[in-house]
C-alpha cells in the first residue's frame, strides 16, 4: 500500500489539524501510525458485478430495491454495477482502542490513518482487480457508500447480505448499521461507457 505525502496530508485533515498547525512532530506521529498499522492490517475484500434495473428514484440490483436519487444519477447510464465490501480486520480496531487509552494523540492518529488506508485499499481493488473485467470503452464511476448523500446508512445491510460478506470476509453490522470491524467500507461503483457518461454535478462540487 503506497503511503505517500498525500496520504499523510489526508490523515492530518481527518485529525482536523489545520495546515498552519502542521509540524514535523505531527507528521512523524502520522508516519509512525501508518507504520504500526502495516503490521496489523489484514485487508480482505469481496465484490461482485450485477445487472441494474433503473426506476424512478432508485434501481434494483440482485433482487433488492435501492432508493437514492443521488446514486441513481451516478449510475443512470450504467447497465451494470459493482458492489464491494472491504475491511482492514478486527485487530486494527483493537489497536486503535488500546492506543486511545494510553496516548490520545496516537489513538487519533491511528484512527485517521486507518481510515486513509481502507480507502487506499479500495482504490487498489478498483484499479488492480475490477479494472480487469472492463471493456476498452468502459470505466468505473466514483465510489458511493451508504450514508453518503441521500443513500441511507441502512443499505449497509443490503450490501453485506448480497455479497455474503459476513461469511466471506467477517464483516457484519450493528443495530444502528455501523460496520464491524469499524475500519471497513461498503460501496457501489457503476460500470460506465466513455461515450455516453457525464459525472453528476453534485460529485464535481
Amino acid at each position: 500500500m503506497d503511503i505517500n505525502n498525500q496520504a499523510i496530508s489526508t490523515a492530518l485533515r481527518y485529525m482536523r489539524v489545520p495546515p498552519n498547525a502542521q509540524n514535523n512532530e505531527l507528521v512523524r506521529t502520522v508516519e509512525n501510525a501508518f507504520e504500526k498499522l502495516e503490521r496489523y492490517i489484514t485487508p480482505r475484500v469481496v465484490w461482485g458485478k450485477f445487472p441494474v434495473v433503473h426506476f424512478d428514484g432508485g434501481f434494483k440490483i440482485a433482487d433488492t430495491d435501492i432508493y437514492s436519487r443521488n446514486l441513481s444519477r451516478l449510475i443512470s447510464r450504467c447497465d451494470f454495477c459493482i458492489l464491494m465490501a472491504v475491511t482492514l480486520g478486527a485487530e486494527v480496531d483493537r489497536q486503535i482502542s488500546l492506543a486511545q487509552k494510553i496516548d490520545m494523540l496516537d489513538g487519533i492518529a491511528l484512527d485517521a490513518c486507518a481510515s486513509v488506508m481502507v480507502d487506499l485499499f479500495c482504490d487498489e481493488v478498483m484499479k488492480n482487480e475490477m479494472a480487469e473485467i472492463l471493456a476498452p470503452n468502459e470505466f468505473l464511476t466514483s465510489r458511493f457508500s451508504p450514508g453518503y448523500g441521500d443513500l441511507k446508512l441502512s443499505v449497509v445491510e443490503d450490501v453485506i447480505t448480497i455479497l455474503n460478506a459476513t461469511k466471506r470476509i467477517g464483516l457484519s453490522f450493528t443495530k444502528s448499521f455501523m460496520m464491524t470491524p469499524v475500519k471497513s467500507v461498503t460501496a457501489f461503483t457503476g460500470i460506465a461507457r466513455r461515450e455516453n457518461y457525464e459525472e453528476p454535478e453534485f460529485l464535481q462540487e
